[in-house]
C-alpha cells in the first residue's frame, strides 16, 4: 500500500532519503526545545508576574490608608516593567476575550486562576504590545498592563530561524550533490534506451561513483559486442547471397543458350524464384543500419512510396505536415513491403497517417483474405509462411514482414495486427 504513494524516480527517492531524517531530527529539536524549555521558561514568566500580582492585591488589601498605596503605585510603576491602575467602585468587564486555542491565553488563565483567588478578567488583543488583567479587590478594580516582553520568551523564534535556515541550506547543498551523483545514471538509462531502439548512441564516458563507473565500462563493451554481432551477421548474409549471384547469372546465361526448344522454362523459372529468395536475403541482412535519425516529413515519403506502385486502388490520407525522426531509407522499404504485400493478396488498400499528443500511427488497411488471430505472433518470425492461407508461387521466404518489425523496432515503434470484418490492418506506432 506505502508503494503507491512513494516516488518513482530514482532522484526523488535519494531526496526523501535526506529529507526525511532532516524533517525528523528539527522536530524532535522542535518538540525537546518547546517542551523542556520554550514552555517551561514562559510558565516562569508568567508565573512571575501573578506572584507581584498577588503582592500588589496583599498590600492593598492591608494597606491603611490610600496614599499609601498611591505612592507604592507610582514607586511600583517608576521601577516595574508594568503599570498599576487604580478603579474605584467599579466592576469588571462583561466580555470575555478569552480564547482556548491560544496557548498564552490558556496560561495566563491558568496561572490566575491557581494563584490568585479572586474575580479577574483579562484581554491579550486589544493592545499590540500590552496585556491588560484586571483583578477584583473588594469592591475595587485594580488593572495591571503589563507588556507582552515580559509573558513571551522571543528566543522561539530565533530558535524556528536556526534550525530552519541551516536545515534549507544544507538541503539544497545534499540536492546540488545529489543531482550529480544521479547524472551518470540518468546518462546511462538515455544511452540504454536510444540503443535498444537502434538509435545511434555516442560513447559513454564513465563518472560517478566506482559502481556506476562499472556499469557504463560493462555496457559500452555489451554495446560493442552486439554491434560486432550484428556486423557480422550482415556481413555473412550478404555475402553469401551475393555469391550464389554469380552461379545463378551463370546458370540463367547457359539456359538462355541451351532453350531453344523451350524445353528448359521450369528450370528458369526456378532460377528466378532463386534471384527473389536471394534478394529478400539482402533486404533482411541490411534491415539493420548504423546511420543516424534525420527529420523529414513522413506524408512526402508515404506519397513517394505509393506513386512508386502506380495503383489507384491505394488510398493515402496523411497530414500535410507530418514530421517524424528516424532513418528514412529504412522507412522507405518498410512501407513498400507492407504496400507490397497488399497488393499481392487484396485488392484495396487505405494508408492513414496521424500523430497525437502519445504517439505517431500509421495504419495500413487492406480487404484480403486476412491473417488468422492464432498466427499473429508467427508470421513476424524469419522464414515463416502461411502456406495454408495464401498462394505463395512468387518466391517469397517470409522475410517481409520480419524486416519489417526489425525497422519498426529500431525506432522504438510496435507492430500490431489486427482482423477486420474483411481484411487485415497492420498499425506502426512510434513514439512521439
Amino acid at each position: 500500500m506505502l508503494k503507491k504513494f512513494l516516488p518513482k524516480t530514482l532522484f526523488l527517492r535519494y531526496f526523501l532519503i535526506i529529507l526525511t531524517p532532516i524533517i525528523i531530527l528539527q522536530i524532535l529539536l522542535s518538540v525537546v526545545f518547546f517542551d523542556s524549555l520554550w514552555i517551561k521558561t514562559n510558565k516562569g514568566l508568567v508565573n512571575s508576574l501573578t506572584d507581584e500580582i498577588n503582592t500588589v492585591i496583599s498590600f492593598y488589601n492591608r494597606k491603611k490608608s490610600d496614599v499609601e498605596f498611591e505612592n507604592v503605585r507610582s514607586l511600583i510603576s517608576t521601577n516595574s516593567s508594568f503599570q498599576i491602575i487604580l478603579k474605584k467602585n467599579s466592576t469588571l468587564p462583561k466580555d470575555n476575550n478569552y480564547q482556548k486555542f491560544s496557548f498564552y491565553d490558556r496560561l495566563i488563565n491558568e496561572q490566575l486562576k491557581e494563584k490568585v483567588k479572586m474575580q479577574y478578567w483579562f484581554n491579550t488583543r486589544s493592545d499590540k504590545d500590552n496585556v491588560e488583567i484586571q483583578v477584583k479587590v473588594k469592591n475595587d478594580i485594580l488593572s495591571f498592563i503589563v507588556p507582552k516582553s515580559r509573558i513571551r520568551n522571543s528566543s522561539g523564534r530565533i530558535f524556528i530561524l536556526w534550525i530552519t535556515v541551516p536545515g534549507i541550506i544544507l538541503l539544497l547543498i545534499s540536492v546540488l550533490f545529489l543531482r550529480n551523483q544521479i547524472r551518470p545514471i540518468t546518462n546511462l538509462a538515455l544511452s540504454a534506451e536510444k540503443f535498444g531502439k537502434g538509435q545511434y548512441v555516442a560513447p559513454n564516458k564513465p563518472s560517478g561513483p566506482i559502481e556506476i563507473r562499472k556499469a557504463t565500462i560493462e555496457f559500452e563493451k555489451m554495446k560493442a559486442r552486439i554491434l560486432r554481432h550484428i556486423s557480422q551477421r550482415t556481413t555473412m548474409l550478404s555475402g553469401i547471397s551475393h555469391d550464389l549471384k554469380t552461379p545463378l547469372t551463370r546458370l540463367k546465361l547457359q539456359i538462355e543458350i541451351l532453350n531453344k526448344d523451350r524445353k528448359l522454362d521450369g528450370i528458369k523459372e526456378d532460377i528466378n524464384e532463386m534471384e527473389k529468395m536471394i534478394s529478400e536475403y539482402l533486404d533482411y541482412s541490411n534491415s539493420e543500419s548504423n546511420t543516424e535519425n534525420t527529420k523529414f516529413n513522413l506524408n512526402k515519403l508515404l506519397v513517394e512510396v505509393v506513386k512508386k506502385f502506380n495503383n489507384d486502388k491505394i488510398n493515402l490520407k496523411s497530414e500535410d505536415n507530418l514530421q517524424m525522426v528516424g532513418k528514412k531509407h529504412l522507412l522507405r522499404r518498410c512501407f513498400s513491403n507492407l504496400i507490397d504485400n497488399g497488393t499481392k493478396y487484396a485488392e484495396n488498400i487505405s494508408i492513414t497517417a496521424y500523430k497525437n499528443n502519445r504517439q505517431l500511427e500509421i495504419l495500413f488497411d487492406d480487404d484480403g483474405p486476412g491473417i488468422p488471430e492464432s498466427e499473429h505472433e508467427r508470421v513476424m518470425r524469419p522464414f515463416y509462411k502461411l502456406d495454408k492461407s495464401r498462394n505463395l508461387k512468387d518466391g517469397s521466404v517470409g522475410l517481409g514482414l520480419s524486416i519489417v518489425q526489425d525497422i519498426i523496432n529500431s525506432h522504438g515503434g510496435k507492430v500490431m495486427l489486427e482482423n477486420k470484418k474483411k481484411g487485415l490492418r497492420v498499425k506502426l506506432q512510434f513514439p512521439n
